[in-house]
C-alpha cells in the first residue's frame, strides 16, 4: 500500500490541495491490481468466476480500427474512461451464440457511462450478417461492430473465439478471458460491478 503525506508546511496550500485531489483520483486504480483482480475472480471454495488470465502489469493496446453498422471506423481509444470488455465473436460460432445472449443481458444491466461491451464480430460477410443476427435473436443492447479482415484480432493476438479482453479506464489491457462464459451469473455480475466501481 502506498502512503503519501501532503501535510508539510513547506508545500503551499494550493499545491497541497491539488496533490490530495490527485492522490484520491489515483489510489483506487491500485485497488484493481493483479493480486486484487485474481482475488475478485476467486470464489470462497477456490473455484474461479471468469477464470481470467490476469496481467501482472497492465498492457498498452496496439492501434487498430473496426467498423460500426453504418460503415464508420472506430478505435478502442474512443471508450477511454470507461471499463471496456472487448469481445471477439462470430455468428457462425456455436459457443459465441449462447454467450452473446448473456453479453447482451449484462450490457443491459451494467452498460452506460462507466462500462461497455464492445462486441467485435469476425464475420467475413460484414455488418449486414451481424445486424440480421441481432434482429433474429433479440440482441438490443449491443452495438454492431465488425473486425474487417480480423485486423483487431491479429493485433490483439486473439487465437480463438469467443475471447474477451478487459480494458481499464486508462485504456490498458488488464486481463483476458478465453472461451465462453455466462455473463449474467450472479457472481459474474457481482465481480463486474466491483471492477466497474
Amino acid at each position: 500500500m502506498m502512503t503519501i503525506l501532503v501535510t508539510s508546511r513547506f508545500i503551499p496550500h494550493e499545491l497541497r490541495f491539488a496533490l490530495i485531489v490527485l492522490c484520491v483520483a489515483i489510489l483506487p486504480l491500485g485497488e484493481v491490481g493483479a493480486d486484487n483482480l485474481k482475488e475478485l475472480d476467486t470464489r470462497p471454495d477456490g473455484s474461479r468466476v471468469l477464470n481470467m488470465v490476469v496481467h501482472e502489469t497492465p498492457r498498452v493496446l496496439p492501434a487498430f480500427a473496426f467498423i460500426d453498422g453504418t460503415g464508420n471506423y472506430h478505435g478502442v481509444e474512443e471508450f477511454r474512461h470507461k471499463f471496456v470488455a472487448l469481445h471477439f465473436w462470430a455468428t457462425w460460432c456455436i459457443p459465441c451464440r449462447a454467450e452473446l445472449l448473456t453479453v447482451n443481458a449484462l450490457q443491459r444491466e451494467l452498460g452506460g457511462a462507466d462500462f461497455t461491451f464492445v462486441p467485435l464480430s469476425v464475420d467475413r460477410d460484414g455488418t449486414e450478417v451481424v445486424k440480421r443476427y441481432y434482429d433474429d435473436h433479440g440482441i438490443e443492447h449491443l452495438s454492431v461492430y465488425v473486425d474487417e479482415g480480423m485486423v483487431a484480432a491479429r493485433a490483439m493476438l486473439v487465437n480463438g473465439i469467443p475471447y474477451t479482453i478487459l480494458i481499464d479506464r486508462e485504456g490498458l489491457e488488464i486481463a483476458r478471458i478465453l472461451g465462453d462464459r455466462n455473463w449474467i451469473a450472479p457472481d459474474t455480475i457481482a465481480l463486474m460491478r466491483q471492477l466497474i466501481e
